[in-house]
């Protein structure tokens, strides 16, 4: 298409990556009266993936921006856990989930993952906006703004771009890419920040109402020797499950492993026969599954989330292992310190320059980075607790965990919850009133580290930390 020579017309943001986060940000833009326009390698809404965990402060989010009746209607809100050893003795026995529903007026949900892009798709006023099947493949910065191509060889005309990629971002390698022409080290450093040392079977599965696997509402965590497993009935009629193992060696992005179809089948035949619940195995959630896949689990934190006028969000910028179900949240999270910059700043300032959109920019930056990292290394301790991998992580799971009190770690859970953003230029939910009352937006980065690991480890994350220090390298 043809490029005006000379500025354009109101503000516009190019959005690479039309998943969860960019379809989230889209929402958001059309609410607060921004243009955009989004490029996805694939299909919006795609018959892909497996689960999304939704915790009750991006549940506030989906509120404020209408969407969270229609998903509300779709789910089974999570309220029991059981624990489980190998053997299948079950050695905690948790109602924190109602607990923390009663405190937030919340709960917390799983739900199948194209069934929520569906709901995001389905709230998009302008469709207009949104381009299937469109890769990047490279962008330019003029004095105005950012110029994107597409594999298509079209350009398009913004005046900054979002890289909501994913975890194998393009719009990161590229701007990786700018920055190596002066500062090599960095580019390095961003290009292999993120870590795996787990891998992942996902799946959804058929929970037949007549021999169910678990009840409705319920989650099942089973703890082995360098491995583990969740099942959860978040939905009538199936259940959502994973399997974590240990690998055997620690690689770094862009070399952690990709997987076949062929290697999940071999990791069924090694631990298909393991426990998962009463009376169920892995092998069994795998026959009965709908969809199933198998990914390593990357983490970490990149150095520089910025460049110019390039921006990264979600997973693109930091990714935490899935045991807790707080990656996606986080990212909801980040949606909502960015935006609650940019909105004000173009009601000032409708073109505003380079500098004042680098202020929002590391507003953004300062705001997100210590909750990144509290959910980003203790989501890498969950997934070593549940795996057993040391035994002090082992002494903890069986024998400290179980005695804190599930009042105790919904009130810390809550507090952590209470600790994250909402959409300042959107009204609150009834159930906020306190929250609008004077209130400033909170970190949360210090309860957090309390909250997650209370939630599911408790006291095993802070012994753990106190005797060996952090795992996760950010």
């Amino acid at each position: 298409m043809a490029l005006p020579s000379q500025g354009m017309d109101g503000f516009k943001v190019l959005i690479a990556g039309g998943s969860l986060v960019g379809l989230g940000l889209a929402l958001c833009f059309e609410r607060a009266g921004i243009d955009y326009e989004i490029f996805e390698k694939g299909d919006f809404a795609p018959q892909l993936g497996a689960s999304i965990g939704l915790h009750p402060h991006t549940i506030r989010i989906l509120q404020q921006l209408g969407v969270w009746e229609d998903i509300e209607k779709q789910v089974i809100p999570l309220q029991h856990r059981k624990h489980y050893s190998g053997d299948g003795f079950c050695f905690e026995n948790s109602h924190v989930l109602v607990d923390i529903e009663q405190i937030l007026q919340r709960p917390i949900i799983f739900m199948e993952r194209c069934q929520a892009l569906e709901v995001l798709h389905s709230h998009v006023k302008d469709k207009s906006k949104l381009h299937p099947q469109t890769a990047v493949v490279g962008y330019e910065e003029t004095v105005q703004g950012v110029i994107l191509t597409t594999e298509d060889g079209e350009q398009h005309h913004g005046h900054i771009l979002i890289g909501a990629d994913g975890i194998h971002s393009k719009v990161r390698k590229l701007m990786a890419d700018k920055i190596g022409e002066t500062d090599k080290i960095l580019a390095k450093e961003i290009n292999e920040a993120f870590t795996s040392e787990y891998n992942c079977i996902f799946s959804v599965s058929r929970n037949d109402p007549e021999n169910q696997f678990l009840p409705d509402a319920m989650v099942h965590n089973v703890y082995y020797d360098g491995y583990s497993a969740i099942a959860a009935a978040g939905v009538h009629g199936l259940v959502f499950w994973f399997l974590f193992v240990k690998n055997s060696e620690l690689t770094k992005t862009p070399n952690c492993p990709r997987f076949t179809d062929e290697d999940a089948e071999a990791y069924i035949q090694k631990y298909g026969s393991s426990l998962v619940g009463p009376g169920y195995t892995v092998k069994d959630l795998w026959d009965a599954r709908v969809k199933a896949t198998m990914v390593s689990l990357e983490e970490g934190i990149i150095k520089q989330w910025s460049h110019s006028r390039v921006l990264l969000m979600g997973d693109s910028v930091h990714k935490a292992t899935v045991n807790p179900g707080l990656g996606g949240n986080l990212a909801y999270e980040g949606i909502a310190r960015f935006t609650n910059g940019l909105v004000p700043l173009l009601e000032e300032s409708p073109t505003p320059s380079l500098e004042q959109l680098t202020e929002v920019f590391d507003r953004y930056i300062t705001g997100q980075k210590p909750r990144a990292e509290t959910v980003v290394g203790l989501s890498g301790h969950i997934t070593r607790y549940e795996a057993q991998d040391t035994w002090i992580l082992k002494l903890a799971a069986r024998h400290i965990v179980p005695r804190v009190g599930d009042s105790l770690k919904a009130r810390f859970y809550a507090s952590f919850s209470k600790g994250g953003p909402w959409l300042e230029y959107l009204p609150l939910p009834i159930e906020d009133v306190d929250l609008a009352k004077g209130a400033t937006n909170p970190g949360g980065s210090t309860a957090g580290k309390l909250i997650v690991g209370t939630l599911i480890v408790g006291a095993a994350a802070i012994i753990w930390q106190t005797c060996r220090g952090p795992l996760v390298s950010l």
